[in-house]
This record gives structure tokens, sequence and C-alpha cells, in this order.
């Protein structure tokens, strides 16, 4: 098939879904602990972390780091375009605390006296921090936004990935990061400056959202979208196409984690510490299994469940059931007792009569009572590290595409040129991305999530010296 013949099977297809409107997932009630996610006892905690210590397997990150940073100064923008109560409050809070932030160590001595004089109006400031001709921060991603001082030296978190992450292992660990190729030059040259400060060498790829995979951009009565140059306007569509970057990896374990979830380097020791606790745990469960699938035992694999609750119910009839459960990819999450955030969490779906364990997103969900009840049940919330293995017991990485689901899809709106236009975001990498895997949910404390959605993120305890 070619090229042309692919993208019209892919664009008749896009356009059915969104016709046809999001599936909702039939929930039958959250994960909480005890019943899908479970709560690692003391020993255990240090049986796992004595594990990692011994542990021979290589390991990498995988962590996405494409995501512009305009979004943490969303505000400023909305104070600019509309001045509200809220964005005020916001941007009063961001001038008032600005020197606290560490990339005010960027600004040029004139400009700080002119801030500290009251001399600069409020637009100037604005400009200098997110237009080209100042820091430029409204077109940088995330990743290359600095979040924390240590020291003299200002960091950026895609810095700060990497410091933390080395100190893992007493052995070289790899990263990858998918990112806009426009920056890599960027990304490079913040890797030069952290190998000056510290004298370590780092292991960094990266890789590209495959453009190939963006979506077809339709109105609302399903008509192709098209731009002005008269072809197909098309969009990335969401971080679940990232499955594809995640499968080139060749690692025996993954370690996936988001690019703004750290914390100031003097207050990561924790994250570390889950992290041992976790690929331990990963360790152990690939080694369990493996004997499983030498000596299949339905009785033994009923006690690991117990346990571990990988398997909302005893369903396997025998053997080759049970070796068939076993040959999937693996994943245990760290999950975090949810204190607000937006987004999903874990739930128990039930699909053609199976009941598994899955992360699911708000948008996937009917808007009924009986389903509005369970989410005022949900107790945590999207896992914020993930631990992962994607090969077989003979060392060959799984066809990741294999174990997703295809039709957990969202459909996205945005305004194009005044007109309404909807496209197809594919499963979220860890929601129906992942919704085959083997799956262990495991509560982690809520310290080591401390992501930054805003700038005014920076200001919290966790981003702070100790």
């Amino acid at each position: 098939m070619g090229q042309k013949e692919a993208e019209e099977i892919t664009l008749l297809e896009q356009k059915k879904a969104i016709l046809n409107g999001v599936p909702s997932l039939d929930v039958i009630r959250p994960c909480r602990l005890g019943d899908g996610i479970i709560q690692l006892e003391n020993d255990e905690e240090l049986a796992f972390v004595q594990r990692f210590d011994l542990l021979t397997k290589h390991l990498s990150f995988f962590i996405p780091a494409s995501g512009s940073g305009s979004r943490m100064f969303q505000f400023l923008y909305d104070y600019l375009n509309q001045t509200t109560e809220l964005n005020q409050a916001q941007t009063e809070q961001f001038i008032r605390r600005i020197s606290s932030f560490s990339f005010y160590k960027c600004f040029p001595v004139e400009v700080k006296e002119k801030i500290e004089n009251f001399t600069w109006s409020i637009e100037d400031l604005i400009s200098f921090i997110l237009s080209e001709g100042g820091l430029n921060y409204g077109l940088y991603p995330k990743g290359l936004i600095p979040f924390h001082s240590l020291g003299p030296f200002i960091l950026n978190p895609f810095q700060e990935q990497l410091i933390q992450g080395s100190k893992l292992m007493n052995q070289p660990v790899d990263f990858h990061f998918t990112i806009q190729s426009d920056f890599q030059q960027h990304f490079e040259s913040a890797i030069s400056s952290l190998s000056e400060m510290t004298g370590d060498e780092y292991l960094v790829t990266y890789s590209e959202q495959d453009a190939s995979t963006d979506a077809f951009a339709f109105y609302p009565d399903g008509s192709l979208a098209l731009g002005v140059d008269g072809e197909p306007i098309r969009r990335p569509a969401g971080h679940g196409t990232l499955l594809a970057n995640l499968a080139q990896i060749e690692s025996d374990y993954v370690l996936v984690k988001n690019i703004d979830n750290l914390q100031h380097f003097s207050q990561s020791e924790a994250s570390t510490d889950q992290w041992k606790i976790l690929v331990g745990l990963l360790d152990y469960l690939k080694d369990e299994f493996s004997k499983l699938m030498v000596q299949p035992s339905l009785l033994a694999f009923e006690k690991l469940n117990e346990r571990f609750q990988f398997s909302p119910s005893n369903e396997l009839k025998d053997e080759v059931e049970l070796r068939a459960f076993l040959h999937r990819p693996l994943r245990v999450c760290g999950m975090v007792k949810n204190e607000g955030q937006p987004g999903g969490g874990p739930f128990f779906v039930q699909k053609n009569g199976a009941t598994r364990k899955q992360i699911v997103e708000k948008a996937q969900l009917a808007k009924t009572d009986k389903v509005n009840a369970l989410l005022m049940q949900s107790t945590h919330f999207n896992p914020v590290m993930m631990a992962l293995d994607f090969k077989d017991f003979q060392g060959n990485s799984f066809d990741l595409a294999q174990f997703a689901e295809k039709d957990s899809f969202f459909i996205v709106e945005k305004n194009h040129l005044g007109k309404t236009i909807q496209f197809i975001e594919q499963p979220g990498l860890w929601n129906g991305g992942m919704a085959h895997w083997n799956t262990v949910f495991v509560e982690i404390p809520n310290e080591v999530f401390t992501p930054v959605k805003t700038v005014l993120d920076l200001l919290q305890p966790a981003h702070q010296s100790l």
C-alpha cells in the first residue's frame, strides 16, 4: 500500500470516528488502596531497593519534552488580552515575587534596575520575559526554561532530569527526550553547560513526534478542513503518538516521567528512592513471571496476584491462558493521592465481558449520575512515575501497537481562522496506549509529584533550596 492510499484510509477512519463521537468507557469502580492499588510494607520497600542496588539491567529514562513553556505564563497573556480579577491577582503575585524565580538571575543589570526602581511598565516586563526581543520564554519548550538555582548555577528541568537520573545507579543511564527538532541545538548547548559544571558526560538521544501520525482536521459537519493553500489541515495527535518513539528504546527497563515533575536538587532524594522501589518491584515481577512461563501454576499465579493485584479477577482457566496473560508488556505505576489536580485516574473498566485496570481521562466517561458518583469516589491521580518492561522472556521487544486500544481516543476542538475544527487525539500514552499491558499500581508519596503547570508553582516549597 502506498503512502497516499494509507493516508486516504486514515482520513476516512478519522472522519468516521469524529462523526460517531468518543466511545464511553464502561467504568465499574475506581481503583483504591487494597482494590487495584497496593501499598508496600516497609520491609518490602527495603527488599526492592536492595534488589535494585544489585541490578545489572540497563536502564533508560524516557521523558517527553516537546511541550511549550508558554502555558506556564498563560495568565500573563490573559492579563494583557483581557484582565480579570484572577489573572490580575496572579500577575501581581508574579511581579511581587519576580526576584524569587531562578530566571531572574538571567536578567541584565539594567532590566533589574528598572524593575527595582519601578520605572518599567507591567507590559514591558511581560514582553521582555515572553517575546523574542527578551528571554523568549513564550517560544521555548518548558524543558529549557530555568526552574531552580543550585549555588551560582541556574538549571532548567532538562538539565535537572539528567543530574537526578544519573544519581540512580553507579553505572551509566541513558536518557531519551522527545523534543521539537528546532530546539535540539538548544538542548545540546544545555548539556555542554551542564557537563562543564559537573564534569560528567550524559548519554542523551532525541526523537520527534512522527509527522505522519498527525491527525486530519474536520469541520463539525464532517467535511475536511483545508488550509489557505488548499491542503488538508493536520494537527499533532496527542502524546499517544509517542508510543512509536518509546518502542525504539532498547534498554531492559524504561523509566517514564514528565519533564516538569521534579523537585529542587536538594529535595530530590525521595524521588530517587521511589525509582529504586518501583524498578526493584518490576524486576521481581519479571523474574516471577519468567518462572511461571517455565513452570505454569495457576495457584502460584493467584498467590502473586493476590499481593500485587495486576489482574482484577482470577479468570484464567488453564496453563495456556496463563502463558498468554504473562506474554505482555509489564508496567509498574507510581500513583499519588489526588489532591485536586486536573486529569484522570485509575479505574476498573469492562469491555467484551472482561474487566481490567486502566487509566481513564474524564473525557472518556459518560456524563451520568452514576459515573459522577464514581468520580467522586476516586482517590488517586494518573501515574506520575512508571517503570516499564516491554521485552518478552527471550529478550525481544513487543510490538507495542498490539497492546493499545485504538478506539480509546479523544476529540479535540480548536479555532482555526474563526472556524471550529475537530481532530482525533490518539489513545493517551499511559491511557489507551497501554490498555492491554500487565499493570501494577503502587501508592507513592505525594512529595514526589511536584509538577510545574504555571510559573507560580516554582514558588512552592518543593522548588526551593533547603
